[in-house]
């Protein structure tokens, strides 16, 4: 039994295997869809394949970079988070590093995580908008 993905590159169908364990197993407060739940990788792929395993590392610290820059007030966050967004929205494949090339050696599919990643900040955005329309409200008698 299996969960299936759209990788929309090809037009195919990937299947993940129902025991995979995510890459990423941090929740947000927020609640919304994470990183978990946009992509997961096989474990037996990162445990066989030291590059592997270092491409999984790149690619979870640039998801929670990216989605740290929506819920850090700090500086050093956003500018990471922007970093990361460029990287994870790339369409460089030249790089062994590239974020296509990950995916590629990862059998991920790109278009779905960035897809994930989109809606998850949108949703952020949305809430973050919601509590400061909230705060700036005037109280009722």
């Amino acid at each position: 039994m299996g969960t299936y993905i759209d990788a929309q590159e090809n037009d195919s169908l990937q299947a993940l295997a129902a025991d995979r364990n995510p890459v990423l197993e941090r929740r947000s407060h927020h609640g919304a869809a994470l990183a978990e739940e946009v992509f997961s990788v096989r474990p037996s792929v990162a445990s066989r394949q030291p590059e592997a395993a270092l491409m999984c590392a790149v690619l979870e610290d640039a998801v929670q970079c990216f989605q740290k820059q929506f819920v850090s007030a700090s500086r050093h966050a956003r500018r990471l988070g922007r970093e990361a967004e460029a990287w994870l929205f790339s369409d460089n494949s030249q790089s062994a590093f590239s974020f296509l090339s990950i995916c590629t050696a990862l059998d991920l599919g790109p278009q779905y995580i960035r897809r994930g990643l989109k809606g998850w900040s949108e949703r952020v955005r949305h809430q973050n908008r919601l509590r400061i329309s909230d705060r700036a409200a005037p109280a009722r008698a």
